[in-house]
């Protein structure tokens, strides 16, 4: 296809804020003058331009804010629950029994990482992330992992192999063989990816634990507990910590008990409801965010009684704090790369606006070679470029087609081009390195900057990308 300037500028913005990543350098800056360029080039015209690109960045911003607030909403919740059961003693309660398997920090990563799979595996990450949270992130951090390694363990195990995998729904692997034209080779992908998705997070997760285990404390006795500073953690870490950290000030033993047992039974129903229900996705994370709510209530009005009334206010206030000081500043990063999809470029510019980014990446089929090797890293590298967006799902029919495009008549394996490049649209944008993608959930639950996850995540999960590929090629 023939790229307007519209299409150059948000190419040069998409390059310029990844650069900035990998220096870690700030990216609001690059992402709020692209947008504004973005909508003075599309619109043209020097007044009418400018006007357009000023209201494109209040309105790329409002249509972000929405996509995001589902998010924003559900750690509201669960921090303001966390916080009432931190009041009433009942978060030391609940997880005692874990801290018999959690004997250290070492064995606290494992541990999540094999948690979140199989939950994110069952009932996708979105409302896996909080379950965890409410349970095992706080035993974790007393046992010596510090936050980012935390959040390593948690994004790579559930929005990197859980999701990409799609062990259970086969949602992935359907929408890859359809955009390839061959409905019928759906279970094929389905195999392949869960092998190379094992791959990917296996390396991935080793590549990351090597990395982190040096920062890992040894535990804390009882009576140091609420000395979680900098001498414990890693710097800028430590706020994470501390915010994590649901040590009660007092303790009642029975009403502790009693909504240790709560809590735990009341999420328990939900795994069960959602699996006789086959409640899954954003509904899910509804009836997650809805139970944290609940139990907020409740905790409260009886820890306070009579001020039951104010001190909701307050619960739902320290949430939402929380919430937005970790997604603010993502906010304006996210509403630059939805732009590259067609139907946020439409609710921001108008009927016709064209999707940036995906015709960027339809330009590019192209010129990738019908080699076997090069076919599949051509795919993957156009995976991982549709993930930029933050929705690992929405290159699928991309990856898919060209799949199907690049073995016509070549003797490729349609099914092994597919799932690689499932593999390097789902870990990117579902996503495991890209900071506006669902891993602001986690960074938001455990404390720790998004961009700055990305980032630790980046090269571990490219090398098991890169191996996976490899394999596949090998292998099929």
């Amino acid at each position: 296809m023939d790229w307007d300037i519209a299409h150059i500028i948000y190419a040069l913005g998409a390059i310029t804020v990844v650069m900035a990543m990998l220096f870690r350098k700030g990216v609001i800056i690059p992402s709020l003058v692209t947008t504004f360029l973005l909508g003075w080039a599309y619109k043209g015209g020097f007044g009418e331009g400018i006007i357009a690109g000023l209201a494109a960045i209040y309105n790329a911003n409002i249509m972000a804010a929405k996509e995001l607030f589902s998010i924003i909403l559900l750690i509201a919740f669960m921090v303001g629950m966390l916080n009432a059961l931190k009041e009433l003693g009942a978060d030391r309660k609940m997880i005692a029994p874990i801290q018999r398997i959690m004997v250290n920090g070492h064995a606290a990563y494992w541990i999540l990482f094999i948690a979140t799979a199989l939950l994110s595996t069952a009932f996708w990450p979105t409302p896996a992330v909080p379950l965890v949270a409410a349970v095992l992130i706080p035993v974790a951090l007393r046992v010596g992992l510090p936050p980012m390694g935390i959040a390593i363990a948690i994004t790579l195990a559930g929005q990197g192999m859980a999701l990409s995998a799609d062990a259970l729904m086969q949602v992935a692997p359907a929408l890859s063989a359809k955009a390839a034209g061959m409905p019928q080779l759906s279970e094929a992908i389905w195999i392949k990816s869960i092998i190379l998705t094992l791959i990917v997070g296996g390396v991935a997760s080793i590549i990351s634990y090597v990395r982190i285990a040096k920062t890992i404390k040894k535990p804390k006795r009882q009576g140091q507990l609420d000395e979680l500073d900098e001498k414990y953690f890693e710097e800028g870490e430590a706020e994470a910590a501390a915010t994590l950290e649901f040590m009660p000030q007092k303790e009642s033993g029975v009403t502790a008990t009693f909504f240790a047992i709560f809590t735990i039974v009341m999420f328990l129903l939900d795994i069960v409801a959602m699996s006789m229900f086959d409640i899954k996705g954003g509904d899910a994370g509804a009836l997650i965010g809805g139970t944290a709510a609940i139990i907020m209530l409740v905790a409260t009005i009886v820890r306070h009684r009579g001020e039951a009334f104010e001190e909701i206010g307050e619960r739902l206030t320290e949430g939402f704090g929380f919430a937005i000081k970790i997604m603010g500043s993502i906010i304006p990063i996210a509403a630059f790369f939805f732009l590259g999809g067609q139907e946020h470029s439409t609710a921001v510019f108008g009927e016709g606006a064209p999707g940036f980014l995906f015709d960027i990446v339809e330009g590019m089929q192209a010129y990738i070679p019908s080699n076997e090797f090069i076919a599949a890293f051509g795919v993957l590298l156009v995976g991982i470029v549709c993930g930029i967006d933050g929705s690992g799902f929405a290159g699928l029919p991309i990856t898919g087609a060209l799949a199907g495009a690049l073995s016509h008549g070549t003797g490729i394996d349609t099914s092994m081009l597919a799932a690689v490049g499932q593999m390097g649209s789902i870990w990117s944008g579902g996503g495991t390195f890209i900071a506006w993608s669902s891993l602001i959930a986690v960074a938001a639950f455990v404390g720790v900057s998004p961009i700055e996850l990305a980032r630790k995540n980046f090269l571990p999960v490219m090398i098991g990308l890169i191996l996976a590929t490899i394999l596949a090629v090998v292998i099929w």
